[in-house]
């Protein structure tokens, strides 16, 4: 695959994840409300963070913007890392299961991979 065909596919990812995930944030916050510190304000974070995400993806569709949406993705994603390796230690899980919570650090390991990707190939 090309790099220029490796970078539409990126870019098709970061979109879909990111406007779903958006998407979700803004419809069923409370989802997402114990994955939120509790020393931060849930609401307005989880509001911001959706919108954020929104625009990210929306920025991966247009080859313009590709580049910053995968740095932008990739530090997201880390940004989010700590809270799902909070998972492992706090008496109130989100992922229930052990495998599950490693499984999402997995996951969340290979979005900031794709998202420095995405930033080093797109303007290839």
């Amino acid at each position: 695959m090309g790099r220029k065909t490796w970078s539409i596919v990126l870019a098709l990812l970061v979109a879909l994840v990111m406007i779903a995930s958006g998407i979700g944030h803004l419809t069923t916050p409370d989802q997402f409300v114990p994955l939120v510190p509790p020393v931060l304000p849930a609401g307005l974070v989880i509001a911001a963070t959706g919108v954020l995400q929104i625009a990210i993806g929306l920025a991966a569709l247009w080859p313009g913007t590709r580049k910053w949406a995968g740095l932008a993705f990739a530090a997201l994603c880390l940004a989010y890392l700590p809270l799902h390796l909070w998972d492992f230690v706090r008496p109130d899980p989100f992922f229930a299961s052990p495998v599950a919570a490693t499984v999402r650090v997995v996951v969340q390991l290979l979005f900031i991979a794709a998202g420095r990707q995405l930033w080093r190939i797109a303007d290839a």
